[in-house]
């Protein structure tokens, strides 16, 4: 099992991968794909010990959560997560939302 540390660079070198290609294009496949490598496949693993599974989420709840993190402290797993989501611009993290609920709704 890997330790919190060992996740944590993992998922940093995850998110900064492809950072130049933002600036040029959005693909919101391939940014959702970066997001399943910690929340699962399915986005059915829990996270930051909330209520309710990603999977469970309504687009706008996704949303209003986005927001909440990118409002979270600089540290730990919330302040990782605002680090992500500070890439993308609204209307992207609106389409990041849009199609994981579209995904995970089927």
């Amino acid at each position: 099992m890997k330790s919190i540390k060992q996740k944590f660079l993992c998922l940093l070198i995850i998110s900064m991968s492809g950072i130049t290609s933002f600036a040029d294009s959005f693909n919101v496949k391939e940014a959702v794909f970066k997001c399943q490598k910690c929340h699962g496949e399915t986005f059915d693993k829990s996270v930051l010990n909330v209520g309710k599974k990603i999977s469970e989420l309504s687009k706008d709840e996704m949303v209003q959560s986005f927001e909440q993190l990118l409002n979270a402290p600089d540290n730990g797993r919330k302040g990782l997560m605002k680090i992500i989501l500070k890439k993308y611009t609204k209307e992207q993290r609106d389409q990041i939302a849009h199609y994981i609920v579209k995904q995970t709704k089927k």
